[in-house]
């Protein structure tokens, strides 16, 4: 590993001493949730027995959401992107909408722990789908197609994408080629075996949304 990737996975925990990190900027993020994939990935664990951490936001089918997903690292966060997908009319999609929006996040931008932290809404993409037991590609693709487009803004330095499908790993090596960095996050139900070593920093979401297993003696 390069000491500038080791400085950043520090930086990722917040790990760095405090001399160093005041002087190593704070990344430019735009963040990407696949609300398909957590959704569906969230809910298998949940019936396979999980117990969930206060916090969670929960919408059945449609969004899953903890405010650690936003803090858990430095990050200069400029816009949180949730792309998901519901049956029923637009009214529905409306609704659905406004949920989302209505739930903000928090991110820190500053190593200085005085500093406030910033804050946001969620931007919401809800797509109209069939069936609830479908998929709808409008959200992968949409997710490409705006991952694509920070991969050319000269103002994003750091893209971090939610979600464990493997589908996403040629637009994830094409923004490293434009030379942006690429952290990825996911539960460990469904993970493409592929996902975690195609980035510059893979982390499990499980204990950000479940309380953690006791381990048998």
């Amino acid at each position: 590993m390069s000491d500038f990737k080791a400085l950043l996975r520090l930086q990722a925990f917040k790990e760095l001493p405090p001399a160093i990190g005041a002087h190593m900027s704070i990344p430019k993020v735009q963040v990407f949730v696949d609300g398909e994939n957590l959704v569906m990935r969230y809910q298998a664990l949940l019936e396979a027995g999980r117990k969930p951490r206060k916090g969670v936001v929960h919408i059945k089918d449609a969004f899953v959401w903890h405010p650690g997903l936003t803090t858990w690292s430095c990050m200069d966060i400029q816009r949180v992107t949730y792309y998901t997908s519901t049956t029923g009319d637009q009214t529905k999609l409306r609704e659905l909408k406004t949920k989302i929006a209505s739930t903000s996040f928090e991110f820190e931008h500053e190593f200085d722990h005085q500093i406030p932290k910033g804050s946001a809404q969620i931007l919401p993409r809800v797509y109209h789908k069939p069936s609830k037991s479908r998929k709808t590609r409008n959200v992968d693709i949409n997710i490409v197609i705006d991952m694509m487009r920070a991969a050319h803004t000269n103002s994003v330095e750091l893209l971090l994408l939610y979600s464990g499908d493997g589908d996403y790993i040629p637009v994830i090596e094409e923004c490293m080629r434009q030379g942006k960095i690429v952290w990825c996050c996911s539960f460990s139900s469904g993970l493409n075996p592929d996902l975690s070593s195609a980035v510059d920093l893979y982390e499990f979401l499980d204990e950000t949304f479940f309380v953690k297993e006791k381990q048998n003696a």
